[in-house]
C-alpha cells in the first residue's frame, strides 16, 4: 500500500481530523482516523464520520469496469478505551457497514517493555496482520498432488460430466446383489 500525500477533496461528508491519513492499493482504501478521546460516544461518533468520509471515497474511486475495492478504517485512540467502552468498541468492531473497522491506541509502558510494538492491535488489522509468505512462488506450474478418493471423483467427472455425476450422488449408491 501508499500512502497518499494529501487526502481528496470530498463534498457532503464530514473533514477528517487533523492526521487523518489514507494508504491505497489496487484491491484497497485504508483510513487512519485519529479520534480525541477513548470515550464510547466520541468512538461511535468518529466512527460513523470516517465511516462516511470512507464509503464517499470508495463510491467515487469504484466504477462498473473497475474491480470493488476493501475498505479499512482504522480507528486511532489516544489511550486504551475506558472499561466502560468496551461494549461501544465491540459494536463498532464487528459493525459490517460499509468496511471493515479497527481500534487502535498506544502501547502502556508495560507492553513496550515487554517488547510490544508502538500501538496495540495493530496485527489484528487484516490488511496488516497477514503472515509473511512461507515461500516464494517458483517458475514452473504443477498439479498439487491429490488422493485416490479425489482422482477418482476427477477422473468420473472427466468421463462423464457434472450434471451425471451430480445425479447419481443425489440418488445414492447402487444396491449391491445379495443385499437386503
Amino acid at each position: 500500500m501508499s500512502r497518499q500525500v494529501q487526502l481528496p477533496g470530498l463534498a457532503g461528508v464530514a473533514q477528517p481530523p487533523a492526521g487523518a491519513t489514507l494508504w491505497s492499493s489496487g484491491y484497497a482504501r485504508l483510513l487512519l482516523w485519529p479520534v480525541a478521546t477513548n470515550q464510547s460516544d466520541m468512538i461511535a461518533c468518529a466512527a460513523d464520520d470516517g465511516e462516511g468520509w470512507l464509503d464517499a471515497l470508495l463510491g467515487q474511486t469504484e466504477t462498473p469496469s473497475t474491480v470493488p475495492l476493501d475498505g479499512y478504517l482504522i480507528l486511532a485512540l489516544p489511550a486504551a478505551p475506558t472499561p466502560e467502552a468496551d461494549e461501544g468498541v465491540r459494536k463498532v468492531e464487528l459493525s459490517a457497514r460499509i468496511c471493515r473497522k479497527h481500534l487502535v491506541w498506544p502501547s502502556s509502558a508495560e507492553a513496550l517493555a515487554a517488547g510490544a510494538g508502538p500501538w496495540a492491535r495493530i496485527a489484528d488489522i487484516t490488511a496488516l496482520g497477514l503472515p509473511d509468505a512461507a515461500t516464494a512462488a517458483g517458475d514452473t506450474l504443477y498439479w498439487p498432488e491429490i488422493g485416490d478418493a479425489a482422482n477418482a471423483l476427477w477422473l468420473e467427472l472427466q468421463e462423464k460430466g457434472a450434471p451425471a455425476v451430480a445425479r447419481a450422488d443425489a440418488e445414492g449408491p447402487i444396491p449391491t446383489r445379495g443385499a437386503a
